[in-house]
């Protein structure tokens, strides 16, 4: 089990790239989210799906990740690769999937998890692998809602 474990909360290993490995399980996620809506060509619903099982996943996982990493350790990058999923629901809203999507979504994705702005940080402090979760998520929503507004402002 502990193997398990530490092959989904790293990302399949991800989460042990000497630098920066929160990007780096970013740029998994990412290739996650081209993967669901490109070639699987999934819709809303069965992306919602995917992405809220990896979300419950990643809670029970990175919690029982924490005694290995410590709380929400650099190893961990399962709430990365959830956080990215969430992101790109963008492409459900009608905003392309193009360059400027995927760099703008990314950046802006990894500056707010790194930065975390209220209530990021609050989130943080919850207990267990919900912590380790929520404070990627609510980055990643605030990077959707910036997503958004960016589309909103140049059409």
């Amino acid at each position: 089990m502990r193997a398990l474990i530490i092959l989904l909360s790293t990302g399949c290993y991800v989460g042990y790239t000497p630098r920066a490995p929160g990007t780096a399980g970013s740029v998994l996620g990412l290739g996650l989210a081209w993967a669901l809506t490109g070639p699987l060509g999934l819709s809303l619903p069965y992306y919602l799906l995917v992405t809220a099982a990896l979300f419950l996943l990643g809670v029970w996982v990175s919690g029982r990740a924490e005694p290995l990493f410590g709380h929400d350790g650099p190893e961990i990058v399962i709430d990365e690769i959830g956080g990215v999923l969430i992101v790109f629901l963008i492409v459900f809203s009608g905003m392309p999937l193009d360059l400027f999507t995927v760099v703008a979504g990314f950046v802006l994705f990894r500056v707010l998890d790194i930065w975390k702005p209220f209530p990021c940080d609050l989130t943080q402090r919850l207990p267990g692998g919900l912590g380790v979760m929520m404070d990627d998520a609510v980055a990643a929503v605030y990077t959707y809602l910036l997503l958004l507004l960016t589309g909103w402002l140049l059409l």
